[in-house]
């Protein structure tokens, strides 16, 4: 019995060690579980969603934390400034031991830098004296391209945003060209013209081979005249084979997604204009709706004007994502998810992109005002 009463005791002691032989939950694992445990009592103000609540959390803590990123940054970077720094000490020391004069050796190699950049920056100039030149000598096309901007009111902010994106960059890609054209932008004002004195600082103002009219475009009443006009329309019956001499080509300037169908066509129809489809389907594959942005289909038109071949001009400036079988990442998440996704944008004649954020916007005034110099 004895016995038994000390294997008893012996058990029980080894039972009650291994328990409080157990770690005790650290501070930190203890705030973690609370606030994990009030994160999900805490429920989301009235009127707001989950998630729209758990972005503004995020939001909050992002925030919460930024002057403590910003202290990390620093500290980073002054531990590499003090690596660099003993990295440099090391070498002249080096340099010492063998024999060698480290202040001449820091002045050689500091020479030779500034004269790298020396002749970087001369090749950079003499590459861009060539590209002026090239530009200045290069014989325009007896074409004009109209821009009819005069949709401001069927857009949204941010689709008006994109088409002055869109216009920047149909003129300096018209800088570049190998056979540049006349470029006119009718209907300037609104929208457009705030944005071309606001963000993009007047500079449109010294732009060569493009002028702005605040009117519409005029059709004349002579239809002989009016036969030297056409309006650029997916929708149109008609297909263009070539660019021909003398004549006017008007382009629709108007980011909708879909929203307004057969504008351009009806527009031009009432004005009893002719209208006109680029060869897309003849000369390449296309996915979705044949529809490009303004500024794609003038770069198809002045490509077509260096190389007069439409399959080359669509090969070199048709975006990838147009092309059959292309497959963004965000597609390739989705499909990975569910069984895909099908992307439904839609504009109305050759207008369709909406990719316009206002950092994009200032690079792209900035890219034409350097082609300017």
């Amino acid at each position: 019995m004895a016995e038994e009463e000390l294997k008893s005791a012996s058990v029980d002691a080894s039972a009650t060690s291994e328990v409080t032989a157990a770690p005790a939950p650290s501070d930190e694992q203890t705030a973690a579980s609370e606030s994990k445990n009030e994160g999900k009592r805490e429920e989301p103000p009235e009127g707001m969603s989950r998630n729209a609540w758990k972005r503004e959390l995020k939001k909050q803590k992002w925030l919460s934390e930024k002057d403590e990123r910003h202290r990390y940054k620093k500290q980073l970077q002054k531990q590499k400034k003090a690596q660099r720094r003993e990295e440099r000490r090391a070498q002249l020391e080096q340099q010492e031991q063998t024999g060698g004069d480290a202040e001449l050796a820091a002045a050689t190699e500091e020479k030779e830098e500034e004269d790298e950049k020396a002749i970087i920056a001369r090749e950079r100039k003499q590459l861009d004296e060539k590209r002026k030149a090239k530009r200045d000598d290069a014989e325009l096309a007896p074409i004009t391209i109209v821009l009819d901007c005069g949709f401001d009111q069927l857009m949204t902010e941010k689709e008006q945003m994109s088409l002055s994106l869109q216009v920047v960059r149909c003129y300096s890609e018209n800088r570049r060209a190998m056979r540049p054209c006349s470029l006119k932008v009718t209907s300037f004002g609104g929208s457009l013209l705030e944005r071309f004195e606001g963000p993009n600082k007047g500079q449109y103002k010294s732009w060569k081979n493009i002028t702005f009219e605040n009117g519409d475009y005029k059709v004349p009443e002579d239809e002989e005249e009016r036969s030297r006009m056409v309006y650029l329309s997916s929708d149109s019956d008609e297909t263009l084979t070539e660019l021909e001499d003398n004549m006017t080509y008007i382009i629709g300037g108007i980011v909708d997604k879909g929203r307004h169908k057969n504008l351009c066509q009806n527009k031009a129809s009432a004005q009893h204009l002719r209208t006109a489809k680029l060869p897309i389907t003849e000369f390449f594959q296309i996915s979705g709706r044949h529809v490009l942005t303004t500024n794609h289909v003038v770069e198809i038109m002045l490509k077509w004007l260096e190389l007069r071949d439409w399959k080359l001009a669509f090969e070199a400036i048709i975006p990838p994502r147009k092309k059959p079988g292309f497959e963004s990442a965000k597609q390739r998440q989705k499909r990975k998810r569910s069984s895909g996704g099908t992307d439904a944008d839609g504009a109305t004649g050759y207008q369709t992109d909406d990719t316009s954020t206002p950092a994009a916007e200032e690079a792209v005034a900035d890219s034409a005002a350097v082609d300017e110099k």
